[in-house]
């Protein structure tokens, strides 16, 4: 006489090809996912620079040395999603904290400068930075420099600045290289506009 049902083998082995049936899936899920990321980051940047290069005039009459994004929310200029509830900083689609700040740089010239902080040392901040960095070099008939700052909030320990020359030329390997810098606890992906 024949017993109905599976036996235990039979049972784990559905139970194995469910388990890496899930893992591919997760995997391809967070891939996607980043993906989905880098691209709203892009748009992020995009809405943000587009502002600056429209509203050039009344950044250069803003306050030195303070922070421009109060000026950017009142002028509708950065994506709602950026903005949370009672903060006055404000953070793009993977949490980094951006800055947006009218300055002066060693040769008196006004600027500003559009910096994403982010802490840690992973491959994914590498692949964030370079988003960055290729999204910034779209822009590059209005940057004055490009470059990466790490080491703390309060020091830098590491520094490298492109000038407007060598991003024209800057291709994916100069942008790892200088994604690479971001080797301590913090870091900042930085670039600067010349409002005149």
């Amino acid at each position: 006489m024949r017993e109905n049902g599976r036996s235990m083998v039979e049972m784990l082995g559905v139970l194995a090809i469910i388990g890496v049936l899930s893992v591919g899936a997760i995997a391809g899920y967070s891939k996607a996912m980043m993906k989905y990321k880098l691209n709203k980051q892009s748009e992020q940047i995009n809405q943000i620079m587009m502002a600056l290069v429209e509203y050039k005039s009344v950044f250069a009459s803003s306050v030195l040395n303070q922070s421009l994004v109060p000026l950017f929310k009142k002028l509708n200029a950065i994506p709602t999603e950026m903005i949370k509830a009672n903060e006055e900083d404000i953070h793009d689609v993977f949490g980094l904290k951006v800055d947006i700040i009218r300055q002066t740089n060693a040769g008196n010239e006004e600027l500003v400068y559009l910096f994403f902080s982010f802490t840690g040392h992973s491959n994914e901040n590498h692949v964030i930075c370079r988003n960055i960095l290729e999204n910034f070099k779209g822009y590059v008939a209005e940057l004055n420099s490009l470059g990466v700052n790490s080491g703390t909030e309060d020091a830098f320990s590491q520094s490298e600045w492109y000038s407007k020359q060598k991003i024209v030329t800057m291709d994916v390997q100069a942008m790892q290289s200088l994604c690479e810098k971001c080797d301590s606890d913090w870091c900042n992906v930085a670039a600067s506009f010349s409002l005149s």
